[in-house]
């Protein structure tokens, strides 16, 4: 952020007017910048984990980490303006590529709500990136994809344990690079319980348009090929001395499909199952 930082400062300067510069310093106090960082015994991604290795071991800590960036808000609609940074260790592959070790994301949306109604919005579009893999020959160039994204959600702050929902749709014209389409429905539900913990349940569909060849080339056990499933769980998170504390288990709709979204030809991974994680956010 410093760079960012100097750069403003410059544009003022040569702006060189007194209003230009005035406008400047109001939009940069209105900028809000948040940090987080995770430890976690597992790295799960639409209910499959990122760090079980290629040939679908058991699963692998996980340490995360990203900032969070509120430019300004569009007094006209009421929606702000924001943008984000994510990276975290991996271990899968696809094919006879080397394993991925690291993924790198950056997002980018807008959010806002519906008048005085409670009901929320949120727009925008994720970038996956995968520096250290190499192309998967014969199925695409490389893992990197965009996945567009629209979520609502709606909170009753004056009911007991204050309930909150949520329901989005993602879509990514090119899925991990296979250069087939994703649809993904992620549906959830958290609720304040006494003593400070929080509770969430979740559910998730994942439909994917795979080509002829790309679904023969997908191994996901005995049962054969698969282009969609279905994850759920449910999650405990409380907040002890400033770090965050969670435990939450995921289960998948069937086995067989658990290779489907990170291991290709190799076949098995590491699907569902307990994990466990501390937070810090600054």
């Amino acid at each position: 952020m410093k760079k960012f930082t100097s750069a403003l400062v410059a544009s003022a300067l040569i702006l060189g007017s007194s209003v230009a510069n005035a406008d400047m310093a109001t939009w940069f106090a209105e900028t809000e910048i948040a940090a987080n960082v995770r430890l976690a015994s597992d790295y799960q991604f639409y209910g499959a984990s990122q760090t079980s290795g290629a040939g679908g071991n058991d699963a692998g800590t996980t340490i995360q980490g990203g900032f969070d960036i509120t430019w300004f808000t569009l007094d006209a609609i009421g929606a702000d303006v924001y943008s984000g940074v994510f990276a975290a260790n991996t271990e899968w592959s696809r094919g006879t590529n080397d394993p991925a070790s690291l993924e790198f994301t950056h997002y980018h949306g807008l959010a806002g709500e519906f008048g005085e109604t409670g009901l929320s919005w949120d727009v925008g579009g994720i970038n996956y990136t995968y520096p250290n893999q190499d192309g998967d020959a014969g199925l695409s160039d490389d893992f990197d994809y965009w996945e567009f994204y629209g979520v609502f959600g709606y909170g009753f702050s004056d009911v007991m344990f204050e309930p909150s929902f949520s329901v989005g749709y993602y879509y990514s014209p090119e899925w991990f690079g296979f250069g087939d389409a994703s649809h993904h429905i992620p549906v959830s539900v958290d609720f304040s319980l006494p003593y400070g913990i929080g509770l969430n349940a979740f559910f998730g569909h994942l439909s994917l348009e795979f080509s002829d060849a790309t679904l023969a080339a997908q191994t996901t056990g005995a049962q054969g090929t698969a282009d969609n499933y279905q994850y759920f769980g449910v999650g405990l998170s409380k907040t002890i001395f400033g770090v965050d504390v969670d435990a939450s288990y995921t289960a998948i709709s069937n086995d067989n499909d658990c290779a489907l979204v990170q291991t290709g030809t190799i076949g098995g991974s590491q699907c569902g199952g307990f994990i466990f994680g501390v937070s810090k956010s600054f």
